[in-house]
């Protein structure tokens, strides 16, 4: 019973702790496909919706309904500063400033009396929704679905003495008031249409990673003995956290590398549960090596000769650069998956990684479509690094 009371606290404090909130007008026949395609019904009906979730850290902008080929979903990550859109079988990973270059709502030339007040129009600087503002002299309400706005930041060219007297979506004019807010409890039934795999890229990924298996052929033991000398040693800390901050995993690694990272040695803590305590690399001889050590002694379990090829490749953005180190975002396009990436591309021109471009990470925090957090930070030391593999 005891377990029971506290398992229950612990959600009605999780709900507390986490609020989302999203708006939608009270407008009958509000469709982003026309009536024809919906076929009236309410199951198809795609309306508009504008969801704040995890006290305001995600916003979506126009929930899509499933069916729906034309419209597109536009999603918010405000502590990672990269707005994701949704267009049909493909997401597009870009800054804020990317998606509103204009800042959001911007100023036009066109005025209009507007319910019994002089207003001027304010158009929306993303074609995801047809959305504009029309804005007037007055004292902002800070509440509702202007609040939502301004949090996401859209509202940064209007002046301090001005309010929003009125909203037209797809030529409906509507005053706040129309916004009904409702509250929910699960953030990700929210993002589904952001965190959504698509099936066509993602089933090519797979095959082209089959295929690289295919290639696959067994590397014998010969009892050969090999000196292997590495220039760096490559200490890493990594964390996982779920959607609500709770700690998921915690680990640290040890990897030895060459000066262009196309040979490594990974020593493991502890041995896994087939017993192997390091894994080997060798990329220019397409060779990966399994097994034991002890001390600065390697002892091979088993081994293959992977003749591979890169099936998957990040397209990075740069964000910033300061010093030696510069950093990026990036995404995956099949599904939804976010990074962002702090490298130094100076100092390591020629450090090879799988999926991104040369530079040394040393630093990679990662989003997944379940809204958890990896983040891995590392550090670079330089030395001779001695081993010997049996074979």
């Amino acid at each position: 019973m005891k377990k029971f009371l506290t398992c229950v606290l612990f959600f009605f404090i999780s709900q507390l702790y986490s609020q989302n909130i999203g708006y939608s007008l009270n407008v009958d026949h509000l469709f982003l496909a026309d009536e024809i395609k919906s076929s009236n019904d309410d199951n198809r009906k795609i309306k508009l919706k504008f969801t704040s979730l995890d006290n305001g850290k995600y916003f979506v902008f126009n929930r899509l309904l499933y069916g729906n080929k034309t419209g597109k979903v536009l999603a918010y990550f405000r502590p990672f500063n990269t707005v994701v859109i949704r267009s049909q079988d493909h997401l597009t990973y870009m800054t804020f400033k990317e998606a509103f270059p204009k800042g959001g709502f911007y100023k036009t030339n066109i005025t209009k009396p507007m319910f019994g007040q002089p207003a001027t129009l304010y158009s929306f600087d993303n074609d995801v929704v047809d959305i504009q503002l029309w804005v007037g002299t007055g004292t902002r309400t800070g509440s509702g679905f202007e609040r939502y706005l301004n949090d996401m930041g859209l509202l940064q060219n209007l002046p301090a003495n001005a309010a929003i007297i009125a909203v037209s979506i797809m030529g409906i004019e509507v005053e706040l008031s129309q916004f009904k807010e409702d509250s929910y409890s699960n953030a990700k039934s929210n993002l589904n249409d952001i965190l959504i795999s698509f099936n066509e890229p993602k089933e090519a990924l797979l095959e082209c990673i089959k295929e690289s298996h295919q290639n696959e052929t067994p590397l014998s033991s010969n009892g050969e003995k090999m000196d292997i000398v590495f220039e760096y040693k490559i200490t890493s800390k990594i964390s996982q956290t779920d959607s609500k901050g709770k700690l998921l995993y915690e680990a640290n690694t040890t990897l030895y590398a060459n000066k262009d990272n196309s040979v490594t040695l990974q020593i493991f803590e502890q041995p896994n549960t087939d017993g192997i305590s390091f894994i080997y690399i060798n990329k220019n001889l397409n060779q990966e090596i399994e097994g034991s050590y002890n001390e600065n002694q390697l002892y091979m379990e088993r081994g293959r000769r992977v003749d591979s090829q890169n099936c998957l490749f990040l397209k990075e953005k740069l964000l910033s650069k300061k010093s030696n180190v510069s950093q990026f975002m990036a995404g995956y396009e099949h599904e939804f998956g976010l990074f962002l990436i702090e490298k130094n591309t100076i100092d390591y021109p020629n450090f090879q990684n799988q999926t991104t471009s040369n530079g040394f990470i040393s630093k990679r925090i990662y989003l997944n479509k379940d809204i958890e957090i990896q983040e891995y930070n590392s550090e670079v030391e330089l030395g001779v690094y001695k081993f010997n593999l049996e074979k």
